[in-house]
């Protein structure tokens, strides 16, 4: 509710600034009052008129108001933090981009459809939806140098948007942040001068089913190992979760009390990492960032060698192409590579809103889906060099002791890095490298909340000290309290449902309402003169078709899927699957040794209400603007253009608005615009368009933009 009464309450704090700055500026339009502007003043532009052609100026907005001084407007632009140097910025996105999922989701999704033969469908997707969606994510904060409530000040119509991925960021700290301590705990435990407690089956909590590699590789070879567990399956489950101790949401139990204080560590190292702003957390990621490489590298070079680990690499690359023939493969790499990219979250727009509007965001989009595409391969390497190994020990195929998610970070591989020499030290640097990547994807997550809401309040209470400080202990203190409910006995069932519902159909909706947003509701016209004026360059047709076109159909696609999944009443959204039997939970053992807890009506509300509030906040917030501005034409225009529309001026009321792909200064849109003119104009259009060249040669038509209700063309001089 407080989130969605700073989204309601935008629209009202930003005229206030905007009359305030005209105020301003009338007291001050005096010729001794305009010589005494500073050059540092003239550089940074706090009172830029659109008609300077400012960051993200409208074209028609800049020539008519150059024109006509009735239409000048001027907005104020707020001074901003921005990262201490290229490459703090840089490293922050990498670091989001590649979490736990590059470890746990896509090894397993290479194995499960085809090996090799998964990577072509998941270049595709990559290519075609998940780097145009970051692409259009990085212009979208640099340019507009606002976080991801305020940035819809270019449509308000989108506001919710923006409202939508702070609470999901939000929503998402919660249960992401528990991962992060359950790694802690390993960690701890991994300090221990003789065996790891995860190999071993003379704890309290095991059962009389629990056995250790030695004794589970000869049950298999007597095959009997059917009804036994490895001691790294009851550590996780019974040990570290004590679910056994919860029949179900009904009966949470009590706080564990050592993951409660891992949470604490956790929390901790986030607030000093983003109390003080980028300055700090582009810091931080120097180690964050950079040490998963270093840790994935080692942990390679020493699983390369164990004996099995060819076996495991081959499951993992050899391709075969009949998996491509369901749609199953390409709906998965899609999904992968949406989450893997983490556009959509607002994370990367808020990283990009404290860039300087002229850095190359475009070179910074390639390196980090390299960075990404390379942590997800040398991960799978890692992985599977291990599972390999693991299945020589334990004389199972490789198939059967693959898992996905969580099971295969806590349950699979540490009992394989248990039979190591040095078991202990192999442990720890498995575990730090998932702490590292956990934090950075987690302080990006917070950022986006810090930075969306800081927007709106930073200003208003600028006169306090330390508002950024108090603001992100409240957010931290809060989120640690929400994140104790998931150190219960019973707390992996709600971990399960916030982390099927939280961040599944909603970020993928708000990816969507994005992509729409910006290019059609905008328009690619404005979006690529944006792009050109501060990056100094325009975009290929390559990304204004997938912006345009392919990207939202792609994302279609898969939220069609998901509702599919949504409705089935036996998906997996709606119960959970224990990895072993349980006996305080069911009186007798099933023959597959499949268990599981079903979510009650209740639970099943939940997921969906927490889905809903997300998704409602898109079309609510649409509503709200176009009610408040009692226009629709001015929900859909930029706020520093309202003044044009209430002289008739509205741009977003024109075919080419809703039809083009931008500027025609790019190829082939150039060659098509002057063929075009040339067969309609003859020899006159060759003569206007001689005079509409710069000095350079190149052709302005670009900048045209027709008026509403007139066939008229306005150039640069209105």
């Amino acid at each position: 509710l407080w989130l969605a009464a700073c989204g309601l309450l935008a629209p009202f704090v930003h005229n206030n600034r905007l009359n305030a700055a005209q105020a301003q500026m009338s007291d001050q339009s005096s010729p001794e009052a305009a010589s005494a502007d500073s050059p540092a003043a003239e550089e940074r532009s706090p009172l830029a008129p659109l008609s300077s052609g400012g960051v993200g100026g409208n074209s028609t907005a800049s020539n008519v108001a150059q024109d006509d001084p009735e239409f000048e407007v001027e907005v104020a632009v707020d001074e901003r933090e921005s990262w201490g140097t290229k490459i703090d910025f840089l490293l922050s996105i990498i670091g989001f981009a590649v979490d736990l999922a590059n470890v746990w989701r896509f090894p397993y999704l290479c194995y499960k459809y085809g090996g090799g033969a998964f990577l072509l469908p998941y270049f595709l997707m990559n290519i075609f939806q998940a780097v145009p969606l970051f692409y259009m994510e990085l212009v979208l904060g640099q340019v507009n140098q606002h976080g991801p409530i305020r940035v819809w000040d270019i449509c308000p119509l989108a506001r919710g948007i923006g409202l939508a991925q702070n609470l999901m960021t939000y929503l998402v700290a919660f249960y992401y942040n528990v991962i992060i301590a359950w790694c802690f705990l390993f960690l701890f435990n991994s300090f221990s001068t003789t065996t790891l407690p995860w190999m071993k089956c003379d704890n309290a909590f095991n059962t009389e089913w629990c056995v250790t590699v030695e004794q589970y590789k000869n049950l298999t070879m007597q095959n009997r190992s059917a009804k036994y567990v490895l001691a790294s399956e009851e550590f996780f489950e019974r040990g570290v979760l004590a679910i056994h101790e919860s029949v179900g949401l009904s009966n949470l139990g009590q706080p564990r009390l050592l993951l409660v204080i891992c949470c604490m560590i956790v929390f901790t190292c986030l607030y000093f990492s983003l109390w003080k702003g980028v300055k700090t957390s582009g810091k931080v990621v120097y180690i964050t960032a950079t040490m998963p490489y270093i840790l994935l590298s080692i942990l390679l070079v020493n699983g390369a060698r164990l004996p099995g680990a060819s076996r495991g690499i081959k499951y993992f690359i050899n391709p075969d192409l009949s998996k491509l023939n369901s749609i199953d493969p390409w709906i998965e790499a899609a999904i992968q590579v949406f989450y893997s990219t983490g556009a959509g979250f607002g994370v990367h727009l808020s990283y990009a809103s404290y860039s300087r509007p002229k850095n190359n965001c475009y070179r910074d989009c390639l390196i980090t889906a390299a960075a990404n595409a390379a942590a997800s391969f040398l991960a799978g390497f890692v992985v599977f060099s291990y599972l390999g190994y693991m299945s020589e020990i334990t004389g199972k195929p490789v198939d059967q002791v693959t898992a996905e998610g969580p099971g295969l970070v806590f349950q699979v591989y540490p009992i394989a890095i248990g039979t190591l020499p040095v078991a202990p030290l192999w442990s720890i640097l498995f575990f730090s490298l998932l702490i590292t990547l956990g934090l950075d994807s987690a302080m990006g997550g917070m950022e986006c909340l810090l930075t969306g809401v800081g927007d709106l309040i930073e200003k208003p209470l600028r006169r306090y000290k330390n508002v950024r400080e108090i603001f992100t202990v409240c957010v931290i203190v809060f989120a640690f309290f929400m994140s104790i409910f998931l150190c219960t006995q019973g707390g992996m069932y709600i971990w399960n449902l916030l982390n099927n519902f939280s961040a599944g159909l909603s970020i993928i909706v708000v990816a969507f309402s994005q992509a729409i947003a910006v290019s059609w509701f905008y328009g690619l016209d404005q979006f690529c003169k944006d792009i050109k004026d501060n990056l100094g360059f325009s975009p290929g047709i390559f990304w204004r078709l997938c912006w345009k076109f392919i990207s939202p159909v792609f994302i279609l696609v898969i939220i069609v899927f998901n509702i599919v999944i949504l409705m089935d009443s036996s998906s997996f959204l709606y119960f959970y699957k224990y990895t072993e039997y349980h006996p305080e939970l069911f009186a007798n053992r099933t023959e597959g040794n499949n268990y599981f807890y079903f979510y009650p009506t209740g639970g099943k509300l939940i997921g969906w209400g927490i889905c809903a509030i997300q998704l409602g906040m898109i079309p609510a917030l649409a509503v709200y603007a176009i009610v408040s501005y009692k226009s629709l034409a001015k929900a859909i225009t930029p706020i520093r253009d309202h003044r044009l529309v209430d002289s008739g001026h509205v741009t977003r009321y024109t075919i080419r608005h809703w039809l083009s792909l931008g500027p025609m200064d790019t190829f082939p849109l150039d060659l098509i615009h002057r063929a075009w003119s040339k067969r309609r104009h003859g020899n006159k259009s060759n003569a206007n368009a001689s005079e509409a060249e710069d000095g350079d040669g190149n052709h302005k038509a670009s900048e045209s933009y027709p008026m509403t209700g007139s066939s008229k063309v306005v150039d640069e001089d209105g």
